[in-house]
């Protein structure tokens, strides 16, 4: 598996954030792709699934399912795509006047081909890894905006 993070410093309160980052009703603003959610069973809670549809660029339908929830501190899932698998571990950290949210992915290219770990090294790894960035900084723009 390969393995990319990013972190941002949130000028908000950590209540706010974790509230924000929950909010379906706002996902469409921020998390990269996003276009709407199919179904949801205790989401988002541990033990709990969610399946969401990507904008007609994106990753297909995403099936998450959560392995661990600590409230205001770090949510867990596993997700599958048509083109991949793996973890992504979200972490929320009070850094004085800002919260700090890094995003830990582990990721499986399903049919990597022939050439598939310099694919990934080269292009794969980079899209991952700029999806995260961006959609942490919507997150940012979200919250500091209002």
């Amino acid at each position: 598996m390969s393995e990319v993070s990013e972190t941002i410093a949130i000028e908000s309160s950590l209540a706010e954030v974790w509230d924000a980052y929950f909010d379906q009703s706002g996902w469409r603003r921020w998390v990269e792709g996003f276009a709407s959610v199919e179904s949801e069973s205790g989401y988002p809670e541990r033990g709990g699934t969610l399946r969401w549809r990507s904008n007609p660029a994106g990753r297909g339908v995403v099936t998450e399912r959560v392995l661990d929830h600590e409230p205001r501190r770090r949510h867990r899932i596993s997700f599958s795509d048509p083109e991949s698998e793996g973890e992504l571990e979200t972490t929320f950290e009070i850094r004085g006047e800002s919260v700090s949210v890094t995003q830990r992915t582990a990721y499986k290219v399903l049919h990597p081909g022939i050439l598939g770990p310099l694919t990934d090294y080269l292009f794969v790894r980079r899209q991952v890894a700029g999806s995260l960035a961006r959609s942490l900084n919507h997150l940012k723009h979200e919250l500091e905006a209002n």
